[in-house]
């Protein structure tokens, strides 16, 4: 395949440049990056040191979500009484995996209870853990909890575009073709940019040879030419695959140029903490803050409290929660409280908060997210489509990504499927459908990406999860998403106000979504409430 420059003058120069970023790799990439600041590992991975003791003194700890349990796993070998108020029926806050028995009810929404077979799950909050997050591996070194490999891309998943012309409209397409298609376009053009001088003035005579050496070396141009052609990185036509003796296989053609610009899908770079290759709790997210629990003194989480007051004094903190079970309203006193819950839900609690630190909370924005796992009899996906773990992409209303499951490889059982993963404004008209109107959505969604497969081994059981529409959450983060919010808003939070500390996630803006983020902010908070202690 040879690539006229004539024939690209339709392509408009910004979706060239668009194009043109992918030429030099992931190395490359990540270098520049890091120049940036923007891949580098946190720096915290291990609690901070504390110089206080609590001596017995009362630590109300508001949410019982990952910040929460770490607060009160770190303050309590100080000698810091801790006690956790939790307004739903179980710990880990966003960090929740549904298996059979789960009951999820949202706000307007339907009940919804769980049914899956043979142990299977799915993380409805978090569900990956880049190396980058030393915080969550910390916790699971040192708590016990098995993490196993979670496969991020597949290359053999698809990328499937209906909002577009061409050859290419409605067809699945395996990323690996793709991929290896720009990729090796991009390098015929760039050699073909060097042989005409038009790099004459970025490049000397040595660096130019450079270069074209190295694009000779790619595997994915002809040495010679230098122009793309078929080639074993992108692969042989299906069932054409090198057999024995003189099978020599096929090689599957590359897609034109002009059509495949087209394709607006898979089309950016991941940042480097979304790798190929992560790690998953084995088992299911929530053995995370489960392992947590279990370090604490029994009964150090109330749950089915709903905070409803906070009154904020000079001496003390004096929280109303109500039972959601039984109505029981009652008080309780302690001589701090470090709050957890998402900014934008304490916005909307009734407290004595200054008017300064109500406008701060009350400025953080959520970000809607929806979720829908559906339970197959069958691994079709592994079976027929060789994908193993990944994810597959699409511009189809109301669709962005269908994750495959990682652990249980090759098992005879089939498994559940993020069918469908939704974050943004995109996800609420998908919450507003009924649970039905949602799985037949899924199911539409999904029979474009396997045809004949999707409808046929799917057993009849789902779960779906709009986190918006979660009272306790009210979306899939809370923080201060602009500069300009952060730099206004993130002082005050931090300050606090008497023996109110805020915590949590939203302490994070850059990792707002993520299980490091709600550690990570809960370590920075703690510290803050150290040295709040030590002033006293």
């Amino acid at each position: 395949m040879s690539i006229n420059l004539e024939d690209i003058k339709s392509i408009s120069k910004r979706n060239f440049l668009e194009k043109i970023g992918m030429v030099a790799g992931s190395t490359a990439l990540y270098t520049a990056m890091s120049a940036l600041d923007l891949v580098h590992a946190s720096a915290q991975d291990k609690p901070p040191l504390l110089s206080t003791e609590g001596k017995g003194k009362t630590v109300l700890i508001l949410g019982a979500g990952l910040s929460g349990l770490v607060t009160a796993l770190e303050l309590s070998k100080k000698g810091y009484k801790c006690q956790i108020i939790e307004a739903r029926e179980h710990s880990g806050g966003r960090s929740q995996t549904a298996r059979k028995g789960t009951v999820i009810e949202e706000l307007a929404g339907e009940r919804q209870v769980c049914d899956f077979d043979h142990n299977q799950y799915l993380n409805l909050g978090p569900w990956r853990i880049p190396a980058e997050h030393k915080a969550v591996i910390y916790y699971c070194r040192e708590l016990g909890v098995e993490l196993e490999p979670l496969i991020n891309k597949s290359v053999h998943a698809y990328y499937y575009s209906e909002n577009i012309d061409g050859q290419l409209k409605g067809r699945r397409v395996r990323q690996v073709e793709l991929d290896v298609d720009r990729a090796g376009s991009i390098q015929e053009l760039l050699a073909k940019a060097v042989n005409s001088g038009s790099l004459d003035d970025d490049l000397d005579t040595e660096d130019k040879e450079r270069l074209l050496d190295y694009l000779a070396t790619t595997g994915l141009l002809d040495r010679k030419k230098l122009n793309y052609r078929a080639n074993r990185a992108r692969g042989h036509e299906i069932d054409q695959y090198p057999g024995t003796l003189l099978d020599a296989g096929k090689l599957s053609e590359p897609f034109k140029l002009a059509e495949f610009l087209k394709i607006n899908i898979g089309e950016r770079w991941n940042t480097a903490d979304h790798p190929a290759v992560m790690y998953q709790a084995k088992g299911g997210m929530d053995k995370i803050p489960f392992a947590m629990e279990k370090e604490l003194k029994p009964g150090s989480v109330s749950y089915n409290s709903e905070v409803t007051y906070i009154q904020n004094n000079d001496e003390n903190v004096v929280i109303t929660v109500k039972n959601t079970k039984s109505g029981i309203i009652k008080q309780i006193e302690g001589d701090y409280v470090i709050s957890t819950i998402p900014f934008s839900v304490i916005a909307g609690i009734d407290s004595n908060f200054s008017p300064i630190v109500k406008t701060a909370l009350k400025s953080a924005t959520s970000s809607p997210a929806y979720k829908i796992g559906l339970q197959f009899t069958r691994r079709f996906w592994e079976e027929e489509d060789m994908i193993y773990g990944g994810a597959s992409y699409s511009d189809m209303e109301g669709h962005y990504q269908t994750s495959y499951p990682s652990s249980n490889l090759f098992g005879k059982d089939g498994d559940v499927m993020l069918a469908n993963y939704k974050y943004g404004g995109g996800s609420v008209e998908l919450s507003n459908m009924s649970i039905s109107e949602r799985i037949e959505h899924t199911l539409t969604c999904g029979e474009k990406l396997h045809p004949g497969n999707f409808r046929k081994y799917y057993n009849g059981k789902a779960i779906s999860k709009s986190w918006h529409r979660d009272r306790y959450a009210l979306g899939g983060a809370s923080s201060f998403r602009s500069s300009r919010q952060r730099r206004k808003n993130i002082p005050i939070v931090v300050k606090g106000e008497k023996r109110v500390i805020f915590s949590g996630g939203g302490m994070s803006p850059y990792h707002a979504a993520w299980m490091t983020g709600a550690i990570e902010g809960a370590w920075q908070m703690i510290q803050e409430f150290d040295k709040r202690v030590a002033q006293i």
